[in-house]
């Protein structure tokens, strides 16, 4: 049978317009084409996962409008499952707007719509499930109003259970062991790349249905960190295997309270900015890495380094994966750092090889290829077009 993956995230129609500056007149500029495509960071994750063949569940909030229903059907055609509770009845499907003349230089509108209409129930009927592997949301998961406004909230949290049984199952050769900095390191340049879900473009702008006080707010930050962590708590008890991918949201989580994550995928960007050490070479990946193993617990941890390389550690041996050259080529990427899809590809080879190395070379091609065609998360490759890729090269 088919191991089975959780993916819990928002979802949003997205419209992209590109612009053409010199064809401004007054207080209109005009566009020379435009399309429609799904985006959020948990649709990004649960679309390359089932296209990849994985068994995906996405827990996620649609509005019964037309962009709802059309991303239902993009779904199901891709393979994902929904939740029963995807449809929020009375709303409008999240909706984001990507204006770009160039690929250095866009803004993206984000109306968050359904995606405000999470609920602790919602939660409890993903894990239903009864996934063998969750990915823990990349992004912040606003409760809907009731909870939001609930003082009582946070106590609906379930105590963590830790647990000392950690699965073994897992070949745990790395051909380096790591022996504290003093051999001499090969130093490779890296450059930084922008993150975020649509990597090309340059800023997001957020906006809730009301204009929030600052009291709104902070509380809304504080209930969407309970939300997260009710999850993982959940999966933590449950003793199912989680991937967390280290970001500015997820950073913001108590993750060293939580047992159970078996990969942390990490950008070489964020590592610098959590450590201040920019990972370049094999010394000064590990310098910076070590101190966030030894203060957040995994099985596995993955450095993303520019758009083709996986460095990976185990706590005491690691390996640099990286995809030949002619591959990165031929695809003609146009990010410095990997693409979100790179998440669900991982999560979803790992559940099927065990084999970490594997899943990172895996997840490589997967986010190569996505970048080949600009900025859409409908070209996230097949199994089949994956095939033909490696097998021509």
């Amino acid at each position: 049978m088919k191991k089975k993956l959780l993916v819990m995230g928002e979802s949003y129609m997205n419209f992209q317009m590109k612009t053409n500056p010199p064809q401004k007149d007054k207080d209109v500029t005009y566009g020379s084409e435009y399309s429609f495509h799904p985006y959020g960071a948990g649709a990004m994750t649960a679309i390359a996962a089932a296209k990849v063949g994985g068994d995906c569940l996405l827990c996620t909030k649609l509005g019964d409008d037309a962009y709802g229903e059309r991303l239902r059907a993009y779904y199901k055609s891709c393979g994902l499952s929904l939740s029963s509770e995807a449809l929020a009845e009375g709303t409008q499907t999240g909706m984001s707007i990507t204006i770009y003349h160039d690929i250095e230089n866009g803004h993206t509108y984000v109306a968050k719509g359904a995606n405000l209409a999470f609920t602790k129930q919602d939660v409890d009927r993903a894990f239903a499930y009864n996934p063998d592997m969750f990915v823990l949301p990349q992004d912040d998961i606003l409760p809907n109003t009731e909870e939001r406004n609930d003082a009582h909230a946070e106590d609906a949290v379930p105590e963590l259970i830790i647990s000392d049984d950690i699965s073994e199952d897992e070949n745990d050769f790395f051909p380096q062991e790591y022996e504290g900095g003093e051999k001499p390191m090969a130093e490779t340049t890296m450059t930084v790349g922008s993150d975020g879900e649509l990597e090309d473009f340059s800023e997001t702008i957020f906006f809730a249905n009301d204009d929030p006080t600052e009291e709104l707010q902070r509380m809304q930050v504080a209930e969407t960190r309970n939300l997260v962590l009710y999850a993982a708590r959940l999966a933590s008890q449950r003793n199912i295997d989680m991937v967390v991918e280290y970001n500015e949201y997820t950073a913001k989580l108590p993750l060293d309270t939580l047992d159970g994550i078996k990969i942390l995928v990490i950008s070489d960007k964020m590592l610098y900015e959590t450590s201040g050490i920019y990972p370049s070479s094999t010394d000064k990946t590990l310098r910076a890495l070590i101190p966030l193993s030894t203060r957040i617990k995994a099985k596995y941890y993955i450095v993303q380094q520019g758009n083709d390389t996986s460095f990976v550690y185990d706590g005491k041996y690691y390996e640099t994966v990286t995809i030949p050259t002619r591959m990165k080529l031929r695809a003609k990427q146009e990010s410095a750092c990997m693409h979100g899809t790179y998440i669900g590809a991982l999560a979803t080879r790992f559940l099927k090889t065990r084999d970490i190395i594997d899943a990172c070379k895996f997840a490589s091609v997967v986010s190569i290829l996505t970048q080949s065609k600009f900025g859409c998360l409908d070209h996230a490759p097949s199994l089949d077009e994956i095939a033909k890729f490696t097998s021509e090269q």
